[in-house]
């Protein structure tokens, strides 16, 4: 029986290291996957290591998790090839036959190992990405990110402000304008379908229905998504009409974390609809929509003039989200928490 290994950061996993795995699989019996994580790496150990047996369900291929803090260079330890041996020996159960990489050390490795080395698109010519890419820029190499974990990556921004100031316009035009997706208004549609006129006990499934729209949408957008309103908006309705506060949504419009907000300012005409009542509070609505602004931690962007300035004035700054980094608090376990509404989303 052939024994091979693989072992990397998978920081985050990516295309090409699914394709490493399928090819190394071909040319042994059993493969064995160490995923080996840092504390002090912006993606944890425990997500990564997570995802990978999401992306790998084979009984013949083990991911084996390290938590070994070794140094990740030959030059920063005299013995690090030692070091090296001694964790891969102690974290697989039988001899190790050959040795799989798509990296220049590999042959090192296999010498120290006592094995073969067996390189696989060494010049990155089937996939040309790495890992510190997608940290850099996600959006751009977004196409080399395996679909489970695409969410994660996904720049999430938020259009918020008063009524009747454009963002439902705003963030279709966004959305046509960066070929994604955007969540539409929950309450709207919600309060739009019943039969009896709003209540205080509505809020909280439009609050639950508002969240379980974009975590969907998450997954099929194309780098980023567009909010038209969020759990904020939600709260700041639910304190206006009121005077109230819900526990599971106060815990999530103050703790959920986006890419930045679009602050659409009051400077167009306010448009009566059947869901609009506040038209003589625009500048009132407006500060107590800035204090929960200060409220969340929120920064954002302003968004004035007219509807052309106000698309043209989007577009540049969301050009400039685009080319930003992948954003750490997207990997935490408390925004997962934050996410996760259930099985189900109304109870």
């Amino acid at each position: 029986m052939i024994h091979g290994l693989i072992l990397g950061k998978f920081y985050p996993p990516h295309k090409g290291h699914l394709h490493l795995i399928k090819e190394a699989k071909k040319k042994c019996d059993v493969l064995t996957v160490l995923m080996c994580s840092l504390e002090k790496e912006l993606i944890p150990g425990n997500l990564r290591y997570e995802w990978m047996l999401e992306l790998l369900p084979n009984p013949n291929i083990e991911i084996v998790w390290v938590k070994d803090e070794n140094p990740q260079y030959p030059e920063e330890h005299p013995n690090f090839w030692q070091i090296w041996k001694q964790t891969i020996n102690s974290h697989t159960n039988q001899q190790i036959d050959i040795v799989f990489t798509s990296e220049l050390y590999g042959d090192q490795l296999a010498s120290v190992l006592g094995c073969q080395h067996i390189p696989i698109d060494i010049d990155r010519k089937v996939v040309p990405i790495s890992g510190t890419q997608i940290r850099e820029k996600p959006i751009q190499f977004f196409e080399w990110i395996p679909e489970p974990i695409r969410p994660y990556f996904v720049k999430r921004i938020v259009l918020t402000g008063s009524e009747s100031v454009g963002k439902t316009t705003l963030a279709k035009k966004l959305a046509d304008h960066f070929q994604t997706n955007w969540i539409p208004e929950y309450a709207r549609d919600y309060l739009e379908k019943k039969s009896t006129p709003m209540a205080e006990s509505d809020f909280l499934p439009i609050a639950k229905g508002h969240l379980l729209s974009e975590v969907e949408a998450a997954k099929s957008s194309h780098g980023i998504l567009f909010l038209d309103t969020d759990l904020l908006t939600t709260k700041v309705y639910l304190e206006r009409y009121y005077q109230r506060e819900i526990p599971w949504l106060t815990e999530r419009a103050l703790g959920l974390q986006y890419d930045t907000s679009l602050f659409l300012d009051i400077d167009i005409p306010w448009e009566k609809d059947k869901l609009r009542d506040l038209g003589e509070e625009r500048e009132g609505m407006k500060t107590r929509f800035l204090e929960a602004m200060e409220e969340a931690k929120r920064d954002f962007f302003w968004v004035k003039g007219n509807f052309m300035e106000r698309e043209r004035l989007a577009i540049d700054y969301v050009n400039q989200i685009k080319e930003g980094p992948m954003n750490p608090v997207a990997f935490t376990k408390e925004q997962t928490l934050l996410r996760t509404i259930g099985s189900d989303p109304m109870a």
